[in-house]
C-alpha cells in the first residue's frame, strides 16, 4: 500500500482519476482488476475503429456529412491503443517513476525545497488541466448529436458516431444500446489520451524539479562538505545524479513511442481540422466552426505538454554542470577535485527526449509543426479565396 499525504495528492491525484478507469495506473495493488479494465478499454477502441472504417469503405450519403470527425475519432482511437498498450508494457518501469515521486513528496522536509517542487506540480497541472477541460469540450461537442435541435431531420436517428450506414434498420432498443455504447467509446478515447498525456507531463515536471534541487545542493556542495567533517560527499550526489538518470530513461522507454505518434497524427489532424475549419467559416457553420476550433487546440497543447515538458528536463539538466563549475571547488583537495570533474563530464552530457528514437522533443518542434500548419492553412485559405472568385 502507497502512502500519499497532502502534497503527492496535489500533484498526482487528478492523473489517477483518469487512468485507473482505462487501467494504465501503474501502482495498483489489484493487478487483475486493472488488466481486465485495460482490455476492455482496448477491445472498445478497436471496435470503435473498426466500424469507423467499415463505414467510410460503404461510403454512405449520410455518413459523408462531416468526414473529418471520422478521421478525427479514428486517430483518437489507434493512439489511445499505442497509448495504453506502450503504458502496459512499461508498467514496471514508469511505475518506479511514480514511487519515487511519491516518496519525494513523502519525505520532503525543506519548506524551499518543497516550494520548488510545488512549483514545478503547479506547472504540470496548469497545462494538464487545459488539456482536460479542452478535451471533455471537445467530447461535449460530438454528444450534442445525440440532442434534437442539433440535427434538422429530427425524424431520423442520430448517432454521436457517422455510422449510419452499420445500423440502418434495428430496434428502438437496439439504438439505445448502440448509443450508449459509442458514448462509453469516447470516453475511453478521451480518458486515454488525456490520462497518457498527463502522467507524462505530470511525472517529467517533477524530475525537472528533483534536478532543480540538485543543482541547488550541487552550488552548496561546500557547506556541505564542511558540515560533513569526513567522508566523501561526492558518493552521495553521484548516487543521486545516477537515480534521476534512470529514471529520466524510464520515461524515455515508455514515452518514445507515443510522443512519435502524437506528433504526427497531431501534426495531421491540425492540418485537417484547419480544412474543416476554413470550409465552415466560409458557408457560416458555427457549430462546426467552434468544433475544428476546440480540436485544435486540444492538438496543440498535446505537441506543447510533450514539447515543454523535455524542453525543461534538457534546460535542468544542462544546468548541473554550470552549478558545479559555479561552486568553491578550488578549496578542495586534488582528490574531491578530480571527482567533480568526472561528475561534470557526465553532466555535460544533457538529458533529452526523443520522439522514437528520431529526433529530440523540444519546443521547436512545437513552433516547427505550428509554422507548418499555418503555412498550409494561408495556402489552403487562398486557393479556396479563388475558387470562389472564378465562381
Amino acid at each position: 500500500m502507497v502512502y500519499w499525504n497532502k502534497d503527492a495528492i496535489y500533484a498526482l491525484a487528478s492523473y489517477k482519476i483518469l487512468a485507473w478507469p482505462v487501467g494504465v495506473w501503474p501502482i495498483e495493488d489489484n493487478i487483475f482488476c486493472s488488466k481486465m479494465r485495460y482490455l476492455f478499454a482496448i477491445v472498445t477502441e478497436i471496435f470503435l475503429t473498426i466500424t469507423l472504417l467499415m463505414d467510410v469503405y460503404l461510403a454512405c450519403e449520410n455518413s459523408s456529412v462531416d468526414p473529418i470527425d471520422t478521421y478525427v475519432v479514428t486517430s483518437s482511437a489507434v493512439l489511445v491503443f499505442v497509448k495504453l498498450t506502450m503504458l502496459q508494457i512499461q508498467r514496471s518501469a514508469f511505475s518506479t517513476c511514480l514511487h519515487s515521486a511519491i516518496q519525494d513528496w513523502c519525505s520532503i522536509k525543506d519548506p524551499k525545497s518543497r516550494e520548488i517542487m510545488i512549483q514545478h506540480a503547479r506547472a504540470a497541472k496548469i497545462i494538464s488541466l487545459s488539456l482536460f477541460y479542452c478535451g471533455f469540450v471537445s467530447l461535449m461537442f460530438y454528444l450534442l448529436r445525440l440532442l434534437p435541435f442539433v440535427n434538422a431531420t429530427a425524424n431520423e436517428r442520430t448517432f454521436v458516431l457517422p455510422m449510419s450506414c452499420l445500423f440502418k434498420s434495428i430496434s428502438n432498443l437496439q439504438y439505445v444500446f448502440i448509443s450508449f455504447y459509442q458514448v462509453i467509446q469516447l470516453l475511453i478515447a478521451y480518458a486515454g489520451n488525456c490520462c497518457t498525456d498527463g502522467m507524462f507531463v505530470g511525472v517529467t515536471m517533477h524530475l525537472c524539479g528533483q534536478f532543480e534541487l540538485l543543482m541547488i545542493d550541487f552550488q552548496q556542495i561546500a557547506r556541505r562538505k564542511y558540515k560533513r567533517k569526513g567522508g566523501s560527499i561526492v558518493e552521495e550526489f553521484v548516487v543521486r545524479h545516477r537515480k534521476l538518470l534512470k529514471l529520466t530513461a524510464n520515461i524515455e522507454n515508455t514515452y518514445s513511442i507515443i510522443i512519435l505518434m502524437q506528433i504526427i497524427t497531431s501534426a495531421i489532424l491540425i492540418c485537417m481540422t484547419g480544412f474543416g475549419f476554413i470550409i465552415s467559416w466560409h458557408i457560416h457553420d458555427t457549430f462546426m466552426t467552434m468544433k475544428s476550433i476546440v480540436i485544435m487546440i486540444v492538438m496543440l497543447l498535446q505537441c506543447f505538454l510533450y514539447s515543454y515538458a523535455g524542453d525543461n528536463l534538457r534546460d535542468q539538466s544542462e544546468a548541473l554542470s554550470f552549478a558545479l563549475y559555479d561552486c568553491n571547488w578550488c578549496d578542495f583537495s586534488p582528490n574531491d577535485i578530480r571527482d567533480l570533474a568526472f561528475i561534470m563530464i557526465k553532466t555535460n552530457i544533457p538529458i533529452r527526449l526523443t520522439a522514437g528514437k528520431f529526433f529530440y522533443v523540444t519546443r521547436a518542434t512545437f513552433t516547427d509543426i505550428l509554422k507548418t500548419a499555418v503555412s498550409y492553412l494561408s495556402a489552403l485559405r487562398v486557393m479556396i479565396e479563388k475558387q470562389e472568385t472564378n465562381y
